[in-house]
């Protein structure tokens, strides 16, 4: 029986491909799978319109017109995320935590093992570059690209970043955030973009808001119920922390950070900050095609989500693993949420 190549890219991809995302509230609550381009750039429509009706016209008359909403359309180069691994001959030689002292596996066991770690692992730092991305795009409109090579900044003209004046800040006795969301409801409904039912926060503000004063009246009054202020604890450094039935909110919270390039731990929400946002219109990502080399030595163009390259390298012996991706994120209306810091 011949043995399969493990490193030939076809195997690599089906790889990639049957690896169980990480489990992420960002991506899975706001976001849904867009488009993979067949060109390295990706072409953005900003839509900002209104909804018009149909107008009365004679019979004897001819239609009336209605002029096709319009839009913006850029093309951007998404910045390719290229993780890479190496597998040299001292990482074959060293026991890894869990395996038998008495009766170690053998370098090429060792190597298939360190493969399929890697693949996770590198696929990991894609999905946390994604989320780091989506969380941007929600609390900036902007998503920034800077790296080796790259610097570039994608601005999707979002203007929803309201300024809360200090007495109205949540941990203020003086603020009345009941009021404050119904205002911003209202604002984005009027924009005609989806009706908001969620309350994007940081733990800190999401605590603000549930144990602010009017908040506990209100849930005292039998007449006016806000829902379950109960705090219950969801994987992933998620928790929800009620329902304000008044304004219409569920009230979530995260607190996942990520390691950014100076090795600091980063929150993917602001601290005090909050995003009104609606749970039934979702944002996209759409993937650039990448240039790489195919197993004949040509030049080709990789259509997907993520591609992953293997190779060697004989003095020094080395084993090279790469994933590869061009993931960018857009939203589906720029007026379809808001962004607030709400405490001081």
């Amino acid at each position: 029986m011949a043995v399969k190549d493990i490193y030939s890219r076809p195997t690599l991809l089906k790889v990639v491909g049957q690896l169980p995302p990480v489990s992420t509230y960002i991506l899975d609550t706001f976001f849904q799978t867009g488009e993979a381009f067949d060109t390295e750039e990706v072409e953005i429509q900003t839509l900002k319109g209104s909804k018009p009706i149909a107008p009365y016209v004679s019979e004897l008359q001819p239609g009336k017109v209605i002029v096709r909403t319009g839009f913006t359309a850029q093309w951007y180069k998404p910045a390719l995320v290229k993780p890479a691994r190496v597998i040299t001959g001292n990482d074959l030689k060293i026991r890894r935590a869990g395996e038998n002292l008495i009766n170690p596996v053998s370098p090429e066991v060792r190597a298939r093992q360190l493969v399929a770690r890697d693949i996770i692992e590198l696929n990991e730092t894609i999905t946390r570059r994604k989320v780091q991305q989506a969380a941007e795009l929600i609390f900036t409109g902007k998503v920034t690209q800077v790296g080796e090579g790259v610097s570039q900044v994608i601005d999707y003209d979002f203007t929803n970043i309201v300024t809360v004046a200090s007495a109205d800040k949540w941990d203020q006795a003086t603020s009345d955030p009941i009021k404050w969301l119904a205002a911003q409801r209202k604002k984005i409904m009027d924009a005609n973009a989806p009706t908001p039912d969620i309350v994007l926060a940081d733990y800190n503000a999401a605590v603000a808001l549930m144990r602010h004063e009017k908040i506990l009246k209100l849930a005292d009054n039998r007449g006016v119920d806000v829902g379950n202020i109960d705090v219950t604890l969801l994987p992933d450094g998620v928790t929800y922390h009620g329902y304000l039935r008044d304004v219409g909110f569920h009230v979530y919270s995260y607190t996942g950070t990520y390691t950014n390039d100076e090795g600091q731990e980063v929150p993917f929400i602001p601290a005090g900050h909050v995003a009104i946002m609606s749970s039934r219109e979702k944002f996209s990502f759409h993937y650039g095609a990448i240039m790489m080399m195919d197993d004949n030595e040509e030049f080709a163009l990789f259509r997907g989500e993520v591609a992953a390259q293997s190779w060697v390298t004989k003095e020094p012996a080395q084993r090279w693993l790469q994933l590869l991706s061009k993931p960018l994120p857009v939203p589906y209306n720029v007026d379809g949420w808001i962004v607030a810091k709400v405490l001081t």
